[in-house]
């Protein structure tokens, strides 16, 4: 019985063999020409140079793969890790693998493993150099996407290390160029927070967009704002904002110096070691291409000074107005993190302190969404560290002939050094465009400008800073101003109170009189916590009794411009925009602007022309002052 079975068992196998073999002589054997040693025993021989693109071609798998990744690098001029990922996986590497006849079926998934975890870039490469045929020799030489990228020395190509890499016999010249010129579309960086890179001069940076119109240059450096593919960053961005790829500003520093360049990348870094402070424009990461050193932050939707005039004015409501209020505590409390900013210096390993230098409405920043960020209105974010530094405790301050802004610069003596107290200067100077801005507009910011100008004993509009010719006083017609703003309507208890305190405490003479950022910032809080308690102090109205008038400490001095003197007790020669706001004394501005009210309600407006000559426009057309980057 058993011989029986056994007999069966036999005939059966015999079969099975017969039929193996007749569709194995239908089908034709397959060829096996002699491979070289330098090639591993699992892996097919080189096709042809003239069969190679036709072969490929005939495997749609492959095929399709390839035609993927060429229309993304047309599109893009690199290929994103997402394409990379679903091109590039477990099955479809698989699949070209048996296409192409590479190893045995048996050592294919645990290859198409491999090459997905350690060599995904490498196949990819490959794939587009219609090399991928050579993937065993590369793996069998230990050669695998850390290695890359491969750079060609004379006929050697070699790895990021310099080891050689032994390359099939029959690849020439332009195939190893072509290999190394491929490689940098799939070798695209992935910006992460905090990085600093050295690119080579190939790179391709994944950049799908870039706003050349919103370019600007100021003396330290050239900023551009880019998009990064969201597939090559880790930074934080709106959920909205993922399709049109994250927006950066790309600082390219104009001087060369590693050292300076080395010192504001270190502060900038020490400034968000504790945590990034809600107020502070955050370093994203640098890089270093082409010999030029590159800092890049989070592109901002405009700059202060831009969003006063889109706003023009702020609606008189409690949401409005603490959120003005809000951002200035919050300046504050920024700045006084970066003059608190302490830290051992390397060379000399004394302390360091911190400063901003260039504190003003066009760097300060308006985003409309940030991590963490609440407010329907957006927050404003202190920027453009250019002169910022750290420096050392025998005085806390540096720099005798460092560039400031005329406009917000304290008074100095000659070879006084800029110190901290400049900063609560300029952000004095910056607090009172805020009043100006929440209490009357955007236009009477550009005439209280004006109205300094006018203070010049020479008669010419040569600058518009907020200190006298001399140094020794606050120009006249900054304590007129705020006496103006003090009689409007809208100068609520927390406007009165907010005027003061910069007069008292920031606009001050003698450096010595100025508060810390802290105080500032702590006087600040106090006012903004009342006001969210109280309405009356926040949008009362408050009336000041004659006897107050004469009590204010900031009347206007004996010598104080005429044009101030109009624009504070209502001269008939004041003209009014629009919205009924003060635009100064007539005789004192013709030469930047006149309005005229006309009986009709209809206004018309007088500007001189390069020529000198007088043209009639629209004043709805009227774009006054200068439009600023938002990083000059």
């Amino acid at each position: 019985m058993y011989a029986l079975y056994y007999l069966i068992f036999l005939l059966a196998c015999l079969f099975l063999l017969l039929s193996w073999n007749s569709r194995r002589i239908k089908n034709g054997p397959r060829p096996q020409p002699d491979s070289p040693k330098r090639y591993p025993p699992a892996m097919s021989p080189p096709m042809s140079r003239e069969g190679s693109h036709s072969s490929q071609d005939s495997f749609p798998s492959l095929a399709s793969t390839l035609d993927r990744i060429r229309e993304c690098t047309i599109k893009l001029a690199f290929i994103p890790r997402s394409i990379i990922d679903a091109e590039i996986n477990e099955k479809a590497v698989r699949d070209i693998l048996a296409e192409k006849n590479i190893g045995s079926i048996f050592r294919r998934p645990k290859l198409a493993k491999k090459i997905v975890q350690s060599a995904q870039k490498l196949f990819t490469i490959l794939v587009m150099s219609k090399k991928v045929d050579y993937i065993n020799t590369f793996l069998d030489r230990g050669i695998h996407d850390d290695d890359l990228p491969f750079k060609l020395d004379g006929n050697v190509l070699r790895t990021s290390q310099g080891q050689e890499v032994l390359v099939p016999e029959d690849w020439d010249y332009e195939d190893l160029e072509a290999l190394e010129a491929k490689q940098w579309r799939v070798l695209v960086p992935v910006f992460r927070q905090g990085a600093h890179y050295d690119f080579p001069e190939q790179q391709i940076f994944p950049f799908v967009g870039k706003e050349s119109a919103k370019s600007a240059e100021g003396g330290y450096g050239r900023v551009s704002c880019e998009r990064i593919h969201a597939d090559h960053h880790e930074f934080w961005e709106p959920p909205d904002g993922k399709s049109q790829g994250y927006r950066v500003a790309v600082k390219k520093i104009l001087w060369r110096e590693p050292h300076l360049f080395e010192r504001e990348r270190r502060f900038l870094k020490a400034l968000g070691s504790a945590g990034p402070h809600p107020h502070l424009i955050n370093l994203l990461c640098t890089f270093n291409f082409h010999e030029d050193n590159h800092l890049v932050f989070p592109y901002a939707d405009e700059n202060l000074r831009e969003y006063w005039k889109r706003t023009r004015l702020p609606e008189w409501d409690s949401q409005n107005i603490l959120w003005l209020l809000k951002q200035m505590v919050g300046i504050a409390s920024g700045l006084s993190v970066i003059h608190k900013l302490n830290r051992a210096g390397k060379t000399s390993g004394k302390k360091l302190y911190g400063r901003h230098g260039d504190l003003r409405a066009t760097n300060i920043l308006w985003f409309k969404k940030r991590p963490g960020c609440t407010d329907a209105n957006g927050i404003l974010l202190i920027a453009d560290l250019g002169l910022a530094k750290l420096h050392g405790f025998e005085s806390r301050s540096n720099d005798v002939d460092a560039v400031f802004p005329l406009t917000y610069s304290p008074p100095r003596r000659s070879g006084e050094r800029i110190n901290r107290a400049f900063d609560i200067w300029g952000l004095g100077c910056l607090y009172l465009e805020f009043a100006t801005y929440a209490i009357c507009g955007d236009q009477a910011i550009e005439e209280f400008s004006r109205l300094r100008g006018c203070d010049d004993p020479r008669g010419e509009f040569t600058t518009d800073c907020f200190y006298s010719i001399d140094h020794t006083t606050v120009r006249p017609s900054v304590n007129e101003w705020v006496l103006k703003l003090k009689k409007e309507p809208r100068c609520s208890p927390v406007f009165r109170d907010l005027l003061d305190l910069i007069m008292s405490q920031m606009i001050r003479i003698q450096a010595h009189e100025r508060s810390s950022a802290q105080t500032i910032y702590r006087k600040l809080n106090g006012m903004y916590k009342k006001a969210q308690s109280d309405p009356q102090y926040l949008l009362g109205n408050y009336e000041m009794s004659p006897q107050q008038e004469l009590d204010d400490p900031y009347e206007p001095s004996p010598e104080a411009s005429p044009s101030a003197r109009n624009v504070s007790h209502g001269s008939s020669s004041t003209y009014f925009t629009p919205n009924g706001h003060s635009l100064g004394d007539a005789a004192h501005n013709a030469r930047l602007l006149h309005l005229n009210r006309l009986d009709s309600g209809m206004q018309s407006g007088l500007v001189l022309d390069s020529d000198d000559s007088w043209s009639m426009i629209n004043p709805a057309l009227i774009k006054i002052g200068t439009h600023y980057s938002p990083f000059a």
